[in-house]
């Protein structure tokens, strides 16, 4: 019988992935992204290496990486395991708010956020300027494109008197990788197969035999 370190998984496998080394290279591709440093369980020639101090995970394009605070040693062994990937993927979700303070001069239209919003809408920003709210929309007082926001009118001068708070961020989640579900993950009779196929000569056959 298995034992497992916490929860055992109810489905999924231990991929595991083999790098080598060259005491240079800190960052090295992942056969799967993850969304979390502590997915993985790595060692380094035999020793367990310590999440988010001795390694980081990143993905940009759906390629994820291995990052290392230090190279490996030139021929170095680094093994690592999926801890029960279950067919997950990093994928990108709203989450969090983030406030963001300006200067108003009197003058200046325009302020560059310090992060792209997940979504340039009304419900996602809250804007005031000397403590008054401010309403979204180009006929009213500011629009947001990317990460710039664009006051219709020009703020007052005045020091941390313009506020902008993202109401949602961007948080990295798991959900499942497109083209993975297996038909052994589907329970019996919660999908019907529907062939749409037509053939006038297969159905005739099939006519004449119920007529008789």
């Amino acid at each position: 019988m298995s034992n497992y370190i916490g929860a055992e998984p109810s489905y999924g496998v231990f991929d595991k992935q083999i790098l080598t080394g060259d005491g240079s290279t800190t960052q090295f591709n992942l056969d799967y992204p993850v969304a979390t440093s502590s997915q993985l369980l790595v060692s380094l020639d035999g020793v367990i290496q310590e999440p988010d101090y001795s390694y980081t995970v990143s993905s940009s394009t759906g390629q994820g990486t291995i990052n290392f605070s230090e190279a490996p040693d030139a021929s170095g062994r680094v093994f690592i395991t999926y801890m029960g990937r279950q067919l997950l993927q990093a994928s990108v979700t709203q989450s969090e708010s983030f406030v963001d303070i300006f200067n108003g001069d009197g003058s200046t239209l325009t302020f560059t956020l310090t992060r792209t919003p997940a979504a340039n809408s009304a419900a996602n920003f809250a804007v005031f300027v000397d403590n008054v709210w401010q309403r979204y929309g180009s006929s009213y007082s500011y629009t947001v494109v990317g990460d710039v926001l664009t006051f219709t009118g020009a703020p007052p001068a005045g020091t941390n008197n313009i506020q902008c708070i993202q109401l949602n961020g961007v948080n990295t989640l798991n959900t499942v990788a497109d083209g993975s579900i297996t038909s052994a993950k589907i329970a019996d009779g919660t999908i019907a197969r529907v062939d749409l196929s037509f053939d006038p000569e297969d159905d005739a056959t099939a006519l004449a035999i119920a007529l008789g």
